[in-house]
């Protein structure tokens, strides 16, 4: 891959580092109350009917993200959703372990950033008190390679950087069994680890590190498995440069999602907002500006 992807890539992070993960100076309450009155007043249409009304209030939902290539899909929701008096501002963070948290702890009204294995994984063992409320989309994690064009010519010895999170490394290792690298445990589970690895058909080292870092490491590397978001705000296409592709989906695991506290699943704003993000509209950004390696993952 060119030097100068890499450039743009430490830039694009660069800028996600700049940004703080409590959504800027001046935090909005979000009551319920107010929610409800965003989306309906009694005797008058409802915000999903798309009418304003006089006497409706103004919310602000901040919602957390991991990479300004979501911004492209939530832009025009943002954008739809002002005129029914949703206002939403996107939060960016630096990677994985941070959104749920901010969530947690009420810096953040919703997320949309991660799928279903890393949500319940989050769940199970930091407590979090948060509900998924929508799928979006999923997006595959690959395989690439400054070094070699095929996985064929792996060797021993080779190194292969992966996520060093539960569920990513999981889902790493799952891709790697696929590829023929290796063979997992039959009794692996859903998140495997290094140590789940049955058999190495290829006698290869595994490097883990957070998921944000990886794309910087392929010089030193002879392949890394790379988040899609990640691979695609570095300016990576992924069906020209990857190596071996993530396959078709036996289950809703990798599902990306959209989660609140769970207090609030019911809130009428949040539901309309996940309405407005499972829409035509939003599967005609995943196929012009994505050129469809988002699928929609609602339907």
């Amino acid at each position: 891959m060119k030097k100068n992807i890499l450039r743009t890539c430490a830039l694009t992070a660069a800028l996600i580092l700049g940004l703080t993960a409590c959504g800027g100076s001046g935090k909005t309450e979000t009551k319920k109350a107010d929610a409800e009155s965003a989306v309906s007043t009694e005797g008058e249409e409802t915000a999903a009917g798309g009418e304003s009304t006089a006497s409706r209030e103004e919310v602000t939902v901040r919602i957390g993200l991991t990479g300004a290539i979501y911004e492209e899909i939530w832009n025009p929701i943002a954008e739809e959703l002002k005129d029914e008096g949703i206002n939403i501002e996107l939060v960016q963070f630096s990677d994985f372990s941070l959104p749920n948290a901010a969530l947690a702890s009420g810096d953040i009204e919703m997320n949309a950033f991660q799928h279903h294995a890393y949500f319940e994984n989050e769940v199970e063992t930091k407590g979090y008190d948060i509900s998924a409320i929508g799928d979006t989309f999923v997006i595959a994690m690959n395989l690439y390679s400054d070094k070699i064009s095929d996985v064929s010519e792996l060797k021993d010895g080779d190194t292969i950087a992966i996520p060093g999170d539960a569920s990513n490394g999981g889902r790493a290792l799952k891709l790697l069994e696929s590829a023929g690298i290796i063979k997992l445990k039959d009794d692996a589970g859903a998140n495997p680890e290094v140590s789940d690895i049955e058999t190495y058909n290829v006698q290869v080292e595994f490097i883990e590190a957070d998921a944000s870092n990886i794309y910087s490491m392929l010089p030193d590397v002879t392949a890394a498995v790379i988040n899609g978001n990640y691979a695609l705000d570095c300016g990576i296409d992924p069906q020209e440069d990857g190596i071996f592709f993530e396959k078709e989906y036996d289950d809703d695991s990798y599902f990306c999602l959209i989660a609140v506290r769970s207090e609030d699943k019911d809130d009428p704003v949040y539901q309309r907002i996940v309405e407005a993000f499972q829409s035509e509209s939003t599967k005609q950004v995943f196929q012009d500006v994505f050129k469809g390696f988002f699928v929609p993952a609602w339907e």
